[in-house]
């Protein structure tokens, strides 16, 4: 810092002059000669900063691009305080809306010969990494308007020369005319800047502000009907200070004083001045007197002027007597008078209106400040806060706010009062105006308050007029997105990217705006117009919509917006746009676009793609629905079954592979199915041969599916029962369960084996009639049988259970067999014990009578004979 408090230390400071008058192809500009020179003598100037003069290099008319950047690198490098560049001349956009710096042989058809922004914004945000203050000022056009439609050049202009971390000012002008007015001394904008610099700013401080010196600049222009500039500012950019206010420390030399503000005040009318200073009472008599003659129009200008014209207390006592004896019209004339007078005045007024004690009449003179201009209005603002008079400051702004809405000068009322330093409370009543405001007023208000760099403000009510918003240009919406974003307010965008890509409806609008959000790096916005494409564009806009975006080197994007649209169409759409990848030689999109769908679209959707694909795809998709677990399996089988049982059978051998993964998928999916489609599966299962798997997979299903699959397996062979059984861990649950079912279906499946297979069919009636599955299980099975209408498997495993059982064991299938009501089968046992004891010679009957059997015996006893009974 220098000596003067504040300001940056000129010794280690630099400055960059570049102005451009000479055009050749392009309009000239002579006042921009003008611009440097005077630049140049504030920067250097001791009083007002005192740059070396070797630190302020002045480029006017540069030849080259490198003559400019290799002046800006060398200030750059050397800036360790401050660093200062301005540029007047034409601006340029290309393509792609990047700014360029136009030099003299510079055109839009010519950007190699001018200067490209970035290249300078770069070196002042890179080079001059140990520089603090960094300020850029542009006083730049387009050639004609070269951006049409949208928020409009002025806006853009200041977004894409942001330069984070520091401060920028820049005209708006978007035409030469507006930029150089015909025979002025100065461009308009530099002009304002230079008569700031020059003479200083009333109520600023010592030393001025960038800030400061933006809202007074901005001021001068509005009331010339010049285009105004805008700010952007970052990290405190808004607090650097170049010069001294030269309102405070005086001119050096006699220049002509800053001209008097003349005020319109009401006159009294002719040959009645005199009544002017008459006592108030005798005053309104006046009034009325003249109203009684029909002269009430003079009375009226008698009371205005009075109001007006005489000293603070008279007129605070004119407005009293008018609060307690006349009409609300005479007052209100009165107030209105006195409203324009000087706002020190009128708060005189107000206090001797409290010494009147007519606090109400004194708020009502307040309000009537507010509404009297933006200019005094400020002042008065900035009077009462100073004061802390906090309850009339508010009643002040809210009549400021709601005149200036109502006579379309609300921006001018913000302009004023932020330069009166109450940007808060301005804020605040910004929010609070804008409520009744249609969409596109309120985005006009947030692009004026964006100019003057009140993003944080603005942002909020672009937010709330998003629809009107998008009605803009793709770049323009685009770049308001980015700069919302990079302040941390990418919420507030949301609305505003969402209503501007809804609006996008085919091909080519999709495209642009897709790829102006590419160009400003925004790439998640980018993807919602992916989104938007496959939701509103028909299959063959989809398609043509992938083909533009590949040949733009989008070759990702075009695969997401392929697979987006795929996902939510049916198989038809989704077969049309894999045939068109592949007809454009892209079968491993295709494929991919096939896998994804599968992995999200419905049942159905996925059942139609089985029907219509080629067999490598078919395998990718059963891939894809087994990896989505056991319901959605469930239901594609339940959808391909009765329709497909070809491709069901497929999908089912499929599943059978995953039993030692997911024994849960396939118990999950085999309660869905039908009997056929359950024992088509079962069957793949058995021929996969797993043992260990067939054992996790039976400890899972539901008894009717074990069951199925456990004969299944053992009429296959792989495994037995026996195997099955020995390798259960004997933890006394998965053993027990297996070993308690009973054997249903048994007489199907030995009559089966037995045609074929006879040792087998023996073996598997071994299996059921054994010991481990216990009695009870074993006789519920045989009786099962004979009730079926098996008698003879029935009887072979009946044969099978008896032999080598002990008398206990035999008493227990009796037992089990009289509770299943089965007769036949008890005559059939008690005929094996018979034929069993015969070769001993013995009739049995002993132990028939020992087992519960005494019907079945040869000879009975007198009493069994005559009265029969329960030998139960």
């Amino acid at each position: 810092m220098s000596e003067l408090t504040g300001l940056p230390d000129p010794g280690a400071s630099r400055a960059v002059l570049v102005g451009v008058s000479d055009y050749a192809p392009l309009e000239k500009l002579p006042a921009v000669r003008n611009n440097l020179k005077t630049l140049r003598e504030v920067f250097t100037d001791p009083e007002l900063w005192g740059l070396p003069a070797a630190h302020c290099v002045s480029l006017p008319d540069p030849t080259s691009v490198d003559e400019v950047l290799e002046a800006v690198h060398a200030a750059a490098a050397e800036a360790t305080d401050a660093l200062v560049f301005y540029f007047a001349g034409h601006g340029l956009l290309d393509e792609r809306s990047d700014l360029y710096l136009a030099l003299p042989d510079a055109a839009k058809d010519r950007l190699h010969r001018a200067v490209r922004y970035d290249d300078i914004r770069r070196e002042i945000v890179g080079t001059a990494r140990a520089c603090y203050s960094k300020v850029a000022i542009l006083d730049c056009c387009y050639s004609g308007r070269a951006l049409q439609g949208g928020m409009g050049g002025s806006v853009e202009l200041a977004d894409h020369a942001r330069v984070d971390g520091t401060y920028l000012m820049t005209a708006s002008a978007e035409t030469s005319v507006a930029l150089a007015p015909p025979g002025e001394h100065y461009t308009a904008f530099t002009g304002a800047l230079i008569d700031k610099l020059v003479r200083g700013v009333p109520d600023a401080p010592e030393v001025l502000e960038m800030d400061k010196l933006f809202y007074s600049v901005r001021m001068d222009l509005q009331a010339k009907n010049f285009p105004v500039p805008q700010q952007r500012t970052r990290n405190d950019g808004k607090a650097i200070a170049l010069v001294r206010n030269r309102h405070r420390i005086g001119p050096r030399t006699a220049a002509e004083p800053a001209p008097a503000v003349v005020r319109a005040l009401p006159r009294p009318p002719a040959g009645l001045e005199a009544v002017l200073w008459r006592r108030p009472a005798d005053l309104y008599a006046e009034v009325q007197a003249l109203r009684a003659h029909g002269q009430a129009e003079l009375g009226e200008q008698l009371l205005a002027a009075s109001a007006a014209l005489r000293a603070d207390q008279e007129a605070a006592s004119v407005i009293a007597l008018l609060g307690r004896q006349g009409t609300g019209e005479d007052l209100r004339t009165a107030l209105t008078a006195a409203a324009l007078r000087p706002p020190e005045e009128v708060l005189r007024i107000v206090d001797a209106l409290y010494d009147w004690d007519s606090p109400e009449t004194a708020s009502r003179l307040v309000r009537a400040a507010g509404s009297a201009g933006s200019a005094d209005a400020a002042q008065l603002a900035s009077l009462l806060q100073r004061r802390g008079r906090a309850e009339e400051l508010v009643e002040l702004l809210n009549a400021a706010f709601g005149a200036a809405r109502a006579g379309g000068s609300l921006i001018e009322m913000v302009n004023a009062l932020w330069l009166a330093g109450l940007r808060g409370e301005v804020d605040r009543l910004i929010v609070d105006a804008s409520r009744d405001l249609p969409g596109a007023d309120i985005a006009a208000l947030a692009d004026e308050l964006r100019d003057v760099g009140r993003e944080e403000v603005a942002f909020g009510l672009y937010a709330r007029s998003a629809d009107a918003v998008a009605t803009r240009s793709p770049m323009a919406v685009a770049q308001l997105c980015k700069a919302m974003a990079e302040a941390g307010r990418a919420a507030d965008s949301a609305p505003i990217a969402q209503a501007f890509v809804e609006r996008a409806r085919d091909v080519g609008s999709l495209l642009d705006t897709a790829t102006t959000f590419w160009d400003t790096g925004q790439e998640p916005l980018a993807d919602l117009v992916l989104t938007q494409a496959a939701e509103v564009l028909p299959t063959p806009g989809v398609t043509a919509f992938a083909t533009a975006l590949r040949r733009r080197g989008r070759e990702d994007a075009a695969y997401r917006v392929c697979v987006r649209a795929a996902g939510a169409r049916p198989a038809g759409s989704v077969l049309e746009i894999t045939g068109a990848l592949r007809d454009e030689g892209r079968p491993v999109d295709a494929r991919k676009v096939v896998e994804e769908v599968a992995t999200r679209a419905t049942a159905e959707t996925v059942a139609g793609l089985l029907s219509g694909c080629e067999a490598g795809d078919r395998r990718r998709i059963f891939r894809a629905a087994a990896g989505r677990g056991e319901e959605f399996c469930a239901e594609l089988l339940a959808v391909l079954g009765p329709a497909r049982p070809a491709l069901a059978r497929e999908f089912t051998d499929l599943l059978a592979g995953s039993v030692t993964t997911h024994p849960e998928l396939i118990a999950v999916v085999s309660d869905r199915l039908g009997l056929a489609a359950k024992e088509q599966m079962f069957g793949s299962l058995v021929e996969a041969d797993e043992t260990q798997a067939l054992i996790g997979l039976l400890a899972v299903l539901p008894p009717e599916d074990a069951r199925t699959l456990l004969f299944l397996a053992v009429r296959a062979g792989k495994p037995t029962l026996a195997e099955i059984l020995g390798a259960v861990p004997d933890d006394g649950s998965a053993r027990d369960y297996l070993s308690g079912q009973p054997v249903e279906r048994l007489g199907t499946l030995v009559g089966g084996l037995r045609a074929r297979f006879p040792a087998r069919a023996d073996a598997v009636l071994s299996e059921a009639a054994a010991r481990e599955r216990g009695e009870r299980a074993i006789a519920a099975d045989v009786a099962f049988l004979f009730r079926s209408g098996d008698a003879g498997v029935g009887r072979a495993l009946l044969h099978q259970a008896l032999e080598g059982r002990s008398s206990t064991e035999l008493k227990s299938i009796v037992a089990t067999l009289r509770e299943h009501d089965q007769p036949e089968v008890l005559a059939a046992m008690a005929e094996w014990v018979r034929e069993f004891y015969a070769w001993m010679g013995s009739n049995g009957d002993d132990v028939l009578r020992q087992l519960g059997l005494r019907d079945h015996t040869a000879r009975r006893t007198w009493l069994s004979r005559r009265r029969p009974r329960d030998d139960g």
